[in-house]
Formats: structure tokens, C-alpha cells, sequence
């Protein structure tokens, strides 16, 4: 009999929770393979970041609920879902019930409306999502803060179009200075993002009108026909500050992801060829070192407490170590992550990952990023949860192997020992 297999559409909406819970729940019923499935396209990832955030804690909860989590990048949401459901021979695939209004719908279409057209012969059922908190809470990003040296390296590029435009400007026509200050757009899109894009579309034509258009040093236009050239200059300038934008975070998003393929399959060749629980850790510690740039310690459990077991605890617990360690012996309690950017032990400068391994905690991994908002950023927190779980793996086979070998030599101890009692009794 094939074993079935269920997915579920995971999205920005709070609303997803409750889609992600119902899917559990059939594919409980049903005995089935659950995979949560969100996919990264042009419109997505020119989201706000904090419905980007809702994203990643709604994969989150699936992963907490058991499922196992992908993320697909595509021009076409239902086309990539369809794909995938057909690649993993999906039995059905569960969908939240579109929020967009009637008039949105008909104008914008629906994902999910396509998703039903194009899904062929596997069934796509739609049900009502409802915002619900998890259990275990997912972390919660600090807003990002204005960085307003952005803002100032894109008007710094604004200010180079115009003196390179007032050095043409004996020679050249008011078309091709435009094309100058689109030039400048793009640049600073590029290099400082879409706000410093869409400040330097603003600021270049306020320029181009002020030293070029006649008369000239004044806002003042004596032909009307300046006002759509203005119109479409600043058009084209948000049009190529948004997509280069959209550029930049596909970049991004590829390059992350063959970053995590490459630790995830770094670190697997690495902890392959360990035999022992000490080799692992100082493996562990030294590659969670290299990819977060932090300060790693970790911990495993003595009797009662947790102690040291590799890295240097000076560099790590550098202060407060009674309330530090309190916390790290709450993440190994609890399984759950806590410490910086969490809702647990929100003052620390630490974080703290446990080494879970089914319902079993092994130990806890604790790090001092050297850039606290790197570690809050939830491509990187899934990141290092998965490498984890992995560390953790790891460390239980090497546990096992050394109980495997105080067995052995334990058993040959034993036959050694009754050889010679035999040879006693025989002489």
C-alpha cells in the first residue's frame, strides 16, 4: 500500500497556524507523511519584514508539529507547489481559505484559486485558517533600525549624477542627463537598498528640475511638457529602485540557501569521520564558531548540573553566569531555545540551542554572536537549530559506539577471567 502524503500551503498569514494544525490532524488521521511547503517568489519577497517573519515562525510550528519543512523559489507560487506535489507523489494538498477580498481576487487573482486549476489529479482542499500562538512560542525579531547611512550614501550618489550631469551639460541633451540620474537610482539601489532607491528617485528629480530644466536654480517650469518628463523620470526611477531591489533578495536568497547546503553537508562530512564524543565537540564548537562568528560553549548534563564540555567558558559566560547558567539549564529542560531574541531570558546576550534528539535533550550548545542580530534573524536561527539537531545525531551515535565497546571489552574481561579460573581448577 503507497504511504500517504499531505501538503500544506505555509504563508504570511497569522491565520496559517490554524491551516498547518488542521493539516496535522488529517495527516494523523490518515497516517501520513506531512510536508509544510512556502515558496519564495517576486511578490514575496518584496514583503514587509515582518510578514517575512510571520513566514518563517509559521514554518516554525509546522516543524514543531512534526512536519518537515521545505522552501521553494519560483516565479509562480501554484506552479512550484503542483511541481513539487508531483516530484513527492503529494496524496493531497491542504490550502487556507483565501483573505483577499472579491474585488482583489478578480483584479490580483488567487493563489489558491490557481492552485486548484493547475493541481490535476492531486485534490487540493481548502480550509479556514485562524491566527493561533503555538504552544512554544516562536521567537520574535527586533525590528530592524533605520540605518541612515543608507539614506545618505543614496543621496551621496544623487549629488555625484549632478556634477557629472553639469559637466555634460554644455555638450549633451536634457535626455541623456536623465538617463544619468537613473543610472544613480540603480547604483544605489544596488548598494544601500530600496529606501535609499526610492529617497535618490525623489532627490534626482528635484535636481534634474532645479540645476538643468529652464529656468534653471529654480523649481519655477515655464513648459508644461517637463511635468510628465518629471511624472515618468520618477516612475521609472521606483520602477528600477524595486526591481533591483527584488534582484537583490533573490541573490540573497540563493546564496543563503547554497550556504546553508554547504554547512549542512560540511559538517555531516566532518562529523562522519568522528569516532568519539570529545572529536564531535571540538568539531562542533569550532564550525559553529566559523559560520556565526560567536563565542560557542557546550554544555552536558553531570548528575544535577550541566557542565563544560567544550569551547572556553570565559569567552562565552562572560558575566551574570548564575542567571546564564539558570538559562541554560532551562533550554535543556524545557527542549526549547532561549536566551537572545527569544521570549525566554530576554536580556542575555547569549543564546541557547538544545541538543534534542527525539523526546531526549543531550545537552545545550550556548553562543555569544559577535553581531546580536545576526543570530535573530530567522534564516539563521532555522539555520542553527538544524544544525543542532545534527550535532546532537552525531553525539548520540558516538554514545552509543562507547557503551557498544565498554560492552565488548566488559564481555572479554569476563571470558578472560573464567579461562584462567579454568585453567586453575585443570592444574
Amino acid at each position: 500500500m503507497k504511504a500517504e502524503k499531505i501538503l500544506v500551503c505555509v504563508g504570511h498569514s497569522p491565520a496559517s497556524a490554524g491551516v498547518i494544525e488542521a493539516a496535522r490532524q488529517k495527516a494523523d488521521d490518515m497516517e501520513a507523511r506531512l510536508y509544510a511547503v512556502h515558496v519564495e517568489s517576486g511578490g514575496t519577497s518584496l514583503l514587509s519584514k515582518s510578514k517575512r517573519d510571520h513566514s518563517a515562525d509559521n514554518l516554525r510550528f509546522a516543524e514543531q508539529l512534526g512536519a518537515e519543512t521545505i522552501i521553494l523559489s519560483g516565479r509562480n507560487i501554484a506552479d512550484e507547489i503542483v511541481k513539487f506535489g508531483l516530484e513527492r507523489n503529494i496524496s493531497r494538498i491542504v490550502a487556507g481559505k483565501p483573505m483577499r477580498s472579491r474585488l482583489q481576487s478578480i483584479f490580483l487573482g488567487s493563489p489558491v484559486d490557481e492552485l486548484t486549476r493547475k493541481s490535476g489529479k492531486i485534490p487540493v482542499e481548502v480550509v479556514e485558517g485562524y491566527a493561533k500562538e503555538p504552544a512554544q512560542m516562536p521567537y520574535r525579531v527586533k525590528p530592524r533600525q533605520v540605518r541612515w547611512s543608507d539614506y545618505g550614501t543614496g543621496l551621496l550618489y544623487v549629488i555625484l549624477a549632478t556634477g557629472l550631469c553639469f559637466l555634460m551639460y554644455p555638450y549633451f541633451d536634457l535626455s541623456n542627463l536623465i538617463m544619468v540620474y537613473l543610472l544613480a537610482v540603480m547604483i544605489a539601489s544596488i548598494d544601500a537598498g530600496r529606501g535609499a532607491g526610492i529617497l535618490a528617485s525623489a532627490s534626482s528629480v528635484l535636481a534634474f528640475d532645479f540645476f538643468f530644466v529652464p529656468p534653471r536654480f529654480t523649481f519655477r517650469v515655464d513648459d508644461a511638457q517637463y511635468i510628465v518628463t518629471f511624472a515618468v523620470m520618477f516612475l521609472v526611477s521606483f520602477a528600477i529602485s524595486q526591481l533591483t531591489e527584488l534582484m537583490r533578495r533573490q541573490a540573497e536568497s540563493a546564496r543563503l540557501q547554497e550556504r546553508q547546503a554547504t554547512a549542512m553537508h560540511g559538517l555531516s562530512g566532518q562529523l562522519a569521520g568522528s569516532r568519539t564524543v570529545e572529536k564531535t565537540l571540538r568539531i562542533a564548537v569550532d564550525y559553529l564558531s566559523e559560520i556565526f562568528d560567536s563565542s560557542v560553549l557546550v554544555l552536558l548534563p553531570d548528575q544535577n548540573e550541566l557542565r563544560t564540555a567544550a569551547g572556553n567558558i570565559s569567552e562565552v559566560l562572560q558575566q551574570d553566569l548564575t542567571k546564564e547558567l539558570a538559562l541554560a539549564k532551562q533550554a535543556f529542560t524545557t527542549a526549547a531555545t532561549v536566551g537572545l531574541g527569544t521570549k525566554v531570558g530576554t536580556g542575555s546576550r547569549l543564546l541557547y540551542v538544545p541538543l534534542q534528539v527525539g523526546d531526549s535533550v543531550l545537552g545545550v550548545i550556548a553562543l555569544r554572536p559577535g553581531d546580536a542580530d545576526r543570530l535573530t534573524k530567522p534564516d539563521q536561527r532555522r539555520l542553527l537549530e538544524s544544525l543542532a539537531k545534527q550535532i546532537a545525531l552525531s553525539l548520540e551515535l558516538d554514545y552509543l559506539a562507547e557503551s557498544g565497546i565498554d560492552i565488548l571489552v566488559s564481555h572479554a574481561y569476563r571470558q578472560n577471567a573464567n579461562s584462567s579460573s579454568d585453567a586453575v581448577v585443570e592444574s
